[in-house]
């Protein structure tokens, strides 16, 4: 049984890492769902087993550890969960659940075969991309495709692949704007380097929040699935001796991105922190907007980066 003040610690790290719960009877606690993005917290945490399911995706593990593992938490967050619960060491079985290969919804149809008869939830999907600014180019370079019935039916799908091309990741979003639950993605940690295997190290890459808002940069472009940068991601720049990084979060990430920014400077990376204008995030401000943006921001240096965190003091 949990110490009091242990109970507020370990309630206060999932809270920062899937936004504040609800406590609820046994010492369990309720979250969103940060895998299939249910819109009511259908993710119990029992603080005294540490065992966390979702009701909705059926993601559930065994460990708090393990689920903060998934959503690449700070290790001092990580820390101070270990130090209450003790290091966990999952068994053969839950290694080897771990290691299951990701595959696509087993009703994924491509949206670049279009389809013979009228199709209205084709129309629909197509019609969601169209006003996203995405093209039959992009469908065809990402596999973009969708879902009309099962778990993810009503969504569009865009499949990540790594440097082998193997599926590493999916996002799945409605395409309709009455849908409460707009993202429902995998049950797998988002560890990875999105697009992966359309990356050209070489040359300057782009950092951007999500999926779609990389199609208004296009080229050479990267989410990171949030506002944090994943560790694989990190150690593959270094790896690769990447010399020049945009980094394009959303316009309520100014922090963030300052943060990150003074990462890779630090780490002699040429860094644009690029700040984007009117509240609008990459997604919203579309290629034309989102690429003369690129071009008119220059290189960040410790002047800026001073001048950034003191405009948002």
């Amino acid at each position: 049984m949990l110490s009091a003040r242990n109970k507020l610690v370990v309630i206060n790290v999932l809270d920062s890492a899937l936004g504040v719960g609800t406590s609820m009877k046994g010492n369990e606690q309720a979250h969103h769902c940060p895998f299939c993005h249910h819109h009511k917290k259908k993710l119990q945490v029992n603080l005294d087993t540490q065992y966390w399911h979702c009701w909705v995706c059926d993601s559930k593990g065994r460990s708090i550890q393990s689920l903060l593992r998934k959503l690449n938490v700070d290790r001092n967050e990580m820390g101070k969960i270990i130090s209450i619960y003790g290091e966990y060491k999952p068994t053969t079985n839950e290694r080897e659940v771990e290691k299951v290969v990701l595959k696509l919804p087993k009703e994924f149809k491509s949206l670049y075969q279009k389809p013979k008869s009228i199709n209205p939830i084709y129309n629909q999907a197509i019609g969601y991309l169209k006003r996203r600014g995405i093209t039959m180019d992009e469908v065809l370079k990402y596999n973009i495709g969708y879902c009309e019935d099962g778990l993810y039916g009503g969504r569009v799908i865009v499949p990540s692949y790594n440097e082998d091309g193997e599926l590493n990741y999916f996002v799945a979003r409605s395409f309709y704007e009455d849908e409460k639950m707009k993202y429902k993605n995998p049950p797998v940690s988002r560890d990875v380097i999105v697009f992966d295997n359309q990356i050209n190290w070489n040359e300057p890459i782009t950092l951007v929040e999500g999926v779609f808002d990389s199609f208004s940069v296009k080229r050479n472009v990267i989410p990171i699935l949030g506002k944090f940068i994943p560790k694989t991601l990190k150690a593959k720049i270094f790896e690769k001796g990447v010399k020049e990084i945009n980094i394009l979060l959303d316009s309520d990430a100014v922090d963030d991105s300052t943060q990150h920014a003074n990462f890779f400077i630090k780490n002699g990376i040429k860094v644009k922190n690029v700040i984007p204008n009117g509240g609008k995030d990459a997604g919203e401000l579309g290629f034309e907007k989102v690429n003369e943006l690129l071009k008119e921001t220059e290189e960040t240096g410790w002047d800026d980066l001073i001048l950034t965190k003191l405009n948002n003091l």
